[in-house]
Parts: structure tokens; C-alpha cells; sequence
């Protein structure tokens, strides 16, 4: 169930309708195509309400997260506080921002945001013991599962990207505000930073779904997303024990037995051997013969190897 926010919010444009989400970018407009709209509320703010005409949920309608559309805001993130804050998000829904103003990544680095792409805040159950240390890599992994059943194989680089054939095509941001937990969300659906946007040296080359032969709606995309993270999340993850979901989460790390370098934290610029993570979701490395553990900060692979022959 899709809601577009037409008043209410102090980033959301006047007037949101699938006609001026089509003129921000195409990649909105053919995700309307078989959908029905009415006017309807929620708590106070005026939406139009789409449903599908084929819902593929999994449960039922009036239990499915709903979708929350909001115009050029600061990001998708700061909405869903506010919508949080008034009552309006439960847990399991969602906010999609058409565009962001001030996007940011890990380290509250800009994120690139143009129209087209995907920039999304996810509410999340709050208090789960699997979502504290462990949260990133536990979203990193349920990303994966649900990208996996598209046809789309995406590796885990620690602690919160989302990589494709070897390029960064998303990354994943938790944060916790007055006893909710968000996960912020973006997926370069249709278009790539720019060279000059990523930073010198060590950011991993930005690539999108479009350009790897992916078509895809903006809302198609991240519904299916999101119901299939639901349930892998429900039926799956909240039974593993620590040592099952590291494993499960090892399974999609990137660049393990390969050379990195650490930057940004516990070891900066040191270079060492990934051999995967513990179950605290700390990065193990083998550093001058030696397995030590980082908490903090970020990787990228050794300029000094060939990666073809590590």
C-alpha cells in the first residue's frame, strides 16, 4: 500500500500526484500504471492512496507496511522522525523521498540524491537483540537475501555498502531517535555520483541497477524490497542465534581473503588480510600475521595487490 503525502510535512511539495512524480523522473511513473487512487488521511495529513491492482504482500492488506511519498525533502530519514513523532509511521513502514537536499552516508557523508533513485527510510522493531551491534550488517544481509530473489547478486563491504559487480550501488544508515530505529536507504536505481562527488582514494566506483541491465520502478523496487526483508526478518532472523546469522552474514561479505586497508579508524590506513567478521559484527583482519579486530571505520582494497590474483 502506497500513501503520497500531499500536505503536512514542511519538505513535502504542494501538490504530489503520480503525473508530477512521473515529470521528476520516469523511473516513477510506470510503477502507477495498474494502480488505483483515492483521497484519503492519515492523521492529519492529506495523501492520495494507491493500491495496486496486484498486491503481492504476502499477508494481509491491512497488515502491510505502507509506503510514505514525500517531494524534495532534507531526507528521507528526517521525514520519518516526523512522521514518527506525530504517530503517523509504524513499524515496518516506510518513507521515499523523491529527492533529498541533505542526504548522508556513513560518517554523515553527503549522499548523492538526484530523482530516480531510490532514497528510503525503513522503521524498523526496536529493542531486538539482533538489531543492536549487529543492526548494519544484519540490514546489509537482509538486502542482500531480498536482491537475491530479483536475480540481483549484491555483496555485503563492511560496515554498510551494498556492492555490484564489484561497484557501490547502495548503502544502509541505521539510526535510533527517542526509541525508534530507522534504516536510511539508498539504491542508485537509475543513475551513479559522480567521479568528482566520491572521495579521493578510497571510494569504491559508484555503479546503478539501470546500467547492469536492471529495470525497475522507483515504488516496484522498494515495496518488494521491503516485503521480502519483512519476511526474511520475521520467519528467519529473529530465530538465529548470533553464531548462525555471522555466518549467514559471512556468506555475503565482500572482498574476504583479499588485501584492504583500513581508513577512518582503529588501525588507520593499515593493511591487512579480511578473514570476515565476529559476532559482535567487528571487522577480523590479519594484520603483520596476527587476527586482530576493528570496530570502526572503513575498508577498501589494497592498491599496493592485484585483486585478479589475491
Amino acid at each position: 500500500m502506497l500513501y503520497i503525502l500531499k500536505d503536512g510535512l514542511r519538505e513535502t511539495a504542494d501538490s504530489l500526484t503520480p503525473k508530477n512524480l512521473t515529470a521528476a523522473h520516469a523511473a516513477w511513473g510506470y510503477g502507477f500504471a495498474d494502480g488505483t487512487w483515492r483521497a484519503d488521511s492519515i492523521n492529519g495529513h492529506a495523501v492520495l492512496e494507491y493500491a495496486p491492482a496486484l498486491e503481492e504482500t504476502g499477508r494481509e492488506l491491512e497488515d502491510a507496511g505502507r509506503i510514505l511519498v514525500c517531494g524534495a525533502s532534507t531526507s528521507s530519514l528526517d521525514a520519518a522522525r516526523l512522521l514518527t513523532t506525530d504517530g503517523t509511521m509504524r513499524e515496518w513502514d516506510s518513507v521515499l523521498a523523491v529527492t533529498q537536499r541533505a542526504g548522508r552516508g556513513q560518517l554523515r557523508r553527503p549522499w548523492s540524491s538526484p530523482a530516480g533513485n531510490i532514497h528510503g527510510a525503513l522503521r524498523m522493531p526496536f529493542g531486538q537483540a539482533h538489531l543492536d551491534d549487529f543492526a548494519p550488517l544484519t540490514l546489509g544481509y537482509l538486502f542482500a537475501e531480498a536482491f537475491g530473489t530479483l536475480g540481483i547478486q549484491v555483496s555485503l563491504k563492511w560496515p554498510n555498502d551494498l556492492l555490484l559487480q564489484g561497484g557501490k550501488v547502495g548503502g544502509v544508515l541505521l539510526e535510533e531517535v527517542g526509541g525508534a530505529l530507522f534504516a536510511g536507504v539508498g539504491i542508485n536505481l537509475v543513475a551513479s555520483p559522480p567521479v568528482g562527488d566520491l572521495r579521493d582514494g578510497w571510494a569504491v566506483p559508484a555503479c546503478n541497477l539501470a546500467d547492469a541491465g536492471f529495470e525497475f520502478s522507483v515504488t516496484t523496487l522498494w515495496q518488494t524490497l521491503v516485503n521480502r526483508i519483512r519476511f526474511c526478518y520475521e520467519t528467519q532472523v529473529v530465530r538465529y542465534n548470533r553464531e548462525e546469522l555471522t555466518r549467514r552474514v559471512q556468506k555475503y561479505l565482500a572482498w574476504v581473503g583479499r588485501d584492504v586497508i583500513i581508513h577512518g579508524g582503529d588501525a588507520e590506513f593499515r593493511p591487512g588480510r579480511l578473514l570476515g567478521v565476529n559476532e559482535n559484527g567487528a571487522l577480523r583482519l590479519l594484520l603483520s600475521g596476527q587476527e586482530v579486530v576493528i570496530h570502526s571505520g572503513s575498508i577498501s582494497l589494497s592498491p599496493h595487490r592485484d585483486p585478479a590474483k589475491v
